[in-house]
């Protein structure tokens, strides 16, 4: 009975305490001592101005304060909404001063991705908010959207605690930890890199209040940051000067919301457009979640009706001041091209190029920027910028060029012409053809920034179709053998430039129907046979279309194979001294002949396509475009042929003057990744060149994708050229034809033979290979073993036939298991930017190929 007692009271009392709490909520709360407002936790704080009393106010989108004494920046926030919301803005990081290796692809000017922030009261906390974008309700019905906000997270990027409070609202927040902060992510690349545990050490970090800035329309803020750590990698401790203190400049951009008259554009697969992607949770059932609005700068006509227009604001790019001459009046001409694409959409006026006004700011959301950008080795170019993820509106295209890229142009033409040409002028100067070269790269970097993708399938009609492909150099070669360079690269955008363009700026007058519209831009480039292909059609090692290839030319891989090789032939029967600049080492020839040797890497990728390969287009329904199908197997087989004379001996083979001239290294001049690797240092390694080349060209033949395809397409037509003919094909290439009489050329096809042995054997063991190509190449390695135990009467070719014969039958499980040994072939010299892949986060990564 007690208990029930005790019980009772209890509940009693519990009720009015609950009954009293809407009482004590509608109480206001009162002002601290002297009449200050309180924070919800009962701390009294001091009004704004007393605050701020005897620091510098920066007056602009949101006023700041600097204390230069305390090393402190202040922010002045205005009163919130009921909702304790201060403002929405755009907010972008990004990198002054880079670490310069492209391994770490931690850049001068590199900018991070675009947020759309919310400056959020709770409490006596401001909140630096970021909504969560990826899913959205593009309805008017508030409580459809907020059910969507509730339903998935938010970040929070950075809190601080009120410093100042006025009775109406108005408040101060220190903001100093939230620019002195890792914004970038440095410490974590830098680890992802393999370069150390590093972390932010803010004892050596500060804030640069000279250059954090207050516009009407923007903030620009900078920090000082140093990170400490120790084991630092060897990029790391190549370029910088205490390898175990890292420092760079961070800057933040917060920007304020664009004005709503902006209309979002419709994506189309076939448009080549980049996208911002977004779940519309509020679309009706008959229709896809998935949205995805194209991204491009506003353009807008003074007179919307008319066909040709000048415009409100026209499109304005600026040229960093740090690219020297002739490179700078280079960048400025090829990334003008643009222009021309507009007019030719019915915009007058609309782009131009000029110089980097003095004493602007690179990051700086107002400029469009084409920034100067150095690195201790070849880095990639790539284009971005600050793009708006609500609407896909870019506010500041940003350019990134890497100036190590016009200096290997020009190497890479000496390795062809000489070097006697270099700075004579005319089509065949190597400094003219590097210089039309970093104008197609302008012009293609800026072409990202307009928010255009790669088009890989360009370089096959109408020319040059686009500067949005990546372009091998068009070596002509004159009926004396002599090589003309004057139409190396293309001028100006092409058909498919001018068609982007018009999709995506395209502006129609008051009352058309701009969905149909759109749909009639896309089919009239269908039919003008405008093909698009991208990234993932091109760059992935096992892709299938012929038609998307880096650094090819024309619409016949094979043709183009043989050219390339004709051209590589050529340039090698020639090869020498005057290869390199009168008074340079000699050794230094290896960085040359590299380009050289190599000269044909590319094209061998492109003819691969065509084995195992398919034709088809990013149809969709309704457009009449024809479904995938594989090429035809004659196609197939002159592909295979051609592929397969790569690796003849005579193909392989260097010749003596050349190996003669490559000499060990010099003292004071370092080894380098551009150099051949190896094992008979410090004597040039021929044969390691050679099996560098055959590994390339075997692991392209052999890619898992690649050969199982070939299994399905002869499952589905007997007339497909199968896994088991291409390998019947390829050892009887490499093991059945007589070996050549000449000493050098026999050596060098038995490393070929070793290289294709060690290859087969990786893909019978790769587990990730389905088991019906497994078993197939089984079964070709059994026969092959056969093979070997009757090789002819040259005892060295019998004492390599034994012992590629023992690899494959321990493989096979006939003979007993040895030891693991070492991969036949070293790796080629990088053709693409030195120790990185596709950079992250970029709108558009691009080039450093030949």
């Amino acid at each position: 009975m007690r208990s029930v007692l005790r019980a009772s009271i209890a509940v009693a009392v519990c009720l009015t305490l609950l009954a009293a709490i809407p009482a004590l909520q509608a109480k206001p709360r009162q002002a601290g001592k002297r009449g200050r407002p309180e924070t919800p936790s009962g701390e009294s704080l001091p009004g704004v101005a007393e605050k701020i009393r005897g620091l510098e106010r920066v007056a602009g989108l949101l006023p700041l304060y600097h204390d230069p004494r305390r090393g402190r920046l202040w922010l002045e926030l205005p009163p919130p909404g009921a909702d304790g919301t201060v403002g929405r803005y755009l907010y972008v990081e990004g990198l002054v001063s880079g670490i310069g290796s492209n391994p770490l692809f931690l850049d001068r000017g590199q900018l991070g991705d675009t947020r759309l922030i919310r400056l959020r009261r709770v409490g006596g906390r401001l909140l630096v908010e970021q909504p969560n974008l990826a899913f959205r309700a593009l309805t008017d019905e508030p409580a459809e959207a907020r059910a969507v906000e509730e339903s998935f997270a938010t970040s929070v990027l950075w809190g601080g605690e009120l410093a100042a409070l006025d009775p109406d609202g108005r408040a101060l927040v220190d903001f100093t930890t939230f620019v002195v902060r890792d914004a970038h992510d440095v410490a974590a690349r830098l680890g992802e890199a393999q370069q150390g545990e590093f972390s932010l050490d803010a004892a050596r970090s500060a804030i640069d209040l000279t250059r954090c800035l207050s516009f009407p329309d923007n903030l620009e803020l900078e920090a000082v940051l140093t990170f400490s750590g120790g084991r630092p990698g060897r990029h790391l401790r190549g370029v910088t000067p205490t390898p175990q203190a890292v420092t760079v400049v961070q800057h933040h951009s917060i920007l304020r919301l664009p004005d709503d008259d902006y209309r979002p554009r419709e994506f189309d697969p076939r448009a080549g457009s980049f996208a911002v992607e977004f779940m519309d949770y509020a679309a009706p059932l008959d229709r896809p979640l998935e949205r995805r609005w194209v991204v491009r700068h506003r353009l807008q006509k003074t007179d919307p009706a008319a066909a040709r227009s000048t415009v409100r604001e026209p499109i304005v790019y600026y040229v960093d001041r740090g690219a020297p001459e002739p490179v700078r009046s280079a960048l400025v001409e090829g990334a003008a091209w643009w222009a021309a694409a507009f007019e030719a959409a019915g915009f007058v006026d609309a782009f131009r190029v000029e110089l980097l006004p003095e004493g602007a700011h690179p990051l700086d959301a107002r400029y469009n920027v084409i920034q100067w950008v150095h690195r201790s080795t070849r880095g990639w170019s790539y284009g971005g910028g600050v793009v708006d993820p609500r609407t896909g509106e870019m506010i500041k295209g940003h350019v990134s060029l890497g100036s190590l890229r016009v200096r290997h142009d020009r190497l890479l033409f000496e390795g062809l012409v000489g070097a006697g040409r270099t700075g004579r002028g005319g089509p065949n100067d190597p400094l003219q053809v590097a210089l039309a070269r970093i104008r197609q790269l302008a012009a293609h970097e800026v072409g990202h920034t307009l928010g255009f993708t790669h088009n890989f399938a360009a370089s096959t009609y109408a020319g040059r179709a686009s500067v949005m492909d990546y372009p091998a150099p068009l070596v002509g070669v004159r009926d004396d053998g002599s090589f003309d360079l004057s139409d190396a690269y293309g001028v100006g955008v092409g058909e498919w430039d001018r068609h982007t363009v018009r999709y995506a700026y395209g502006e129609f007058a008051p009352g058309t129907d701009e969905r149909a519209a759109l749909a009639g831009i896309v089919q009239d480039g269908v039919r003008r046979g405008l093909a698009f292909l991208s990234d993932a059609d091109a760059r992935p090692a096992g892709a299938a279309h012929p038609l998307a290839n880096l650094w090819d030319n024309g619409d016949d891989p094979v043709a183009g194979l043989h050219h390339a090789m004709r051209v590589r032939r050529l340039a090698l029967s020639r090869f020498g001294r005057d290869n390199v600049a009168p008074g340079t080492p000699l050794a230094l020839l290896q960085e040359v002949l590299v380009p050289v040797y190599f000269h044909h890497r590319y094209q061998v990728d492109a003819a691969l396509k065509v084995l195992g390969g398919m034709d088809y287009a990013y149809a969709v329904a309704g457009d009449g475009r024809p479904p995938a199908r594989p090429l035809a197997a004659a196609r197939q087989q002159d592909a295979l042929a051609a592929v397969l004379a790569v690796l003849d001996p005579a193909a392989l083979e260097l010749p003596d003057h050349v190996v003669e001239l490559m000499l060990p290294r010099p003292f004071g001049y370092r080894p380098n990744d551009e150099m051949f690797a190896g094992g008979a240092a410090p004597a040039f390694d021929a044969g390691a060149a050679a099996a560098s080349l055959a590994a390339a060209v075997l692991d392209g033949l052999l890619n898992r994708e690649r050969v199982t395809r070939l299994v399905e397409f002869h499952r589905r037509d007997v007339a497909q050229p199968g896994l088991e003919r291409v390998l019947a094909t390829t050892l009887d290439r490499l093991f059945g034809a007589p070996p050549p009489p000449e000493r050098g050329r026999r050596e060098l096809r038995r490393i070929v033979q070793g290289v294709a042995v060690e290859r087969l054997l990786r893909l019978a063991s790769d587990r990730a290979a389905p088991s019906a190509v497994r078993w197939r190449v089984e079964r070709a390695l059994g026969a092959l073993a056969d093979r070997l135990a009757e090789v002819g009467d040259d005892d060295d070719d019998r004492a390599h036939a034994a012992f590629l014969r023992g690899e494959v039958e321990r493989f096979l499980g006939r003979v007993e298991p040895a030891g693991e040994r070492a991969p036949e072939a070293p790796a080629m010299p990088p053709g693409q930017p030195i120790g990185a892949g596709t950079p992250w986060g970029a709108a558009g990564c691009s080039q450093d190929g030949p």
